[in-house]
């Protein structure tokens, strides 16, 4: 299956590719034919480079899973002299 829609993905692309460059030398310039299969494109290219999701096997993944401590930070929320500090105070 996987291989069928890799080929299928990539002779779409190419097709689209193709269609675009003969609509430019058939009209002389780009229109929008063209431009709807060039905009179409990338989405084939995806059909033909996604891996394929369905056959993967499903891990145990509640063992790697690691309890952390949780550590209550203390955040001190009075703001420091700048002067203190030694930065300077701009004038304006």
């Amino acid at each position: 299956m996987t291989k069928t829609r890799v080929v299928f993905g990539w002779l779409l692309f190419f097709i689209l590719l193709g269609f675009s460059v003969h609509s430019f030398i058939d009209s002389g310039s780009i229109t929008i034919d063209a431009w709807i299969s060039l905009l179409l494109s990338p989405a084939a290219l995806a059909i033909a480079v996604n891996q394929n999701t369905s056959n993967r096997k499903v891990t145990d993944t509640s063992s790697s899973i690691i309890d952390e401590e949780e550590n209550e930070i203390t955040i001190n929320k009075d703001a420091p002299n700048p002067e203190e500090e030694g930065f300077d105070i701009p004038i304006m």
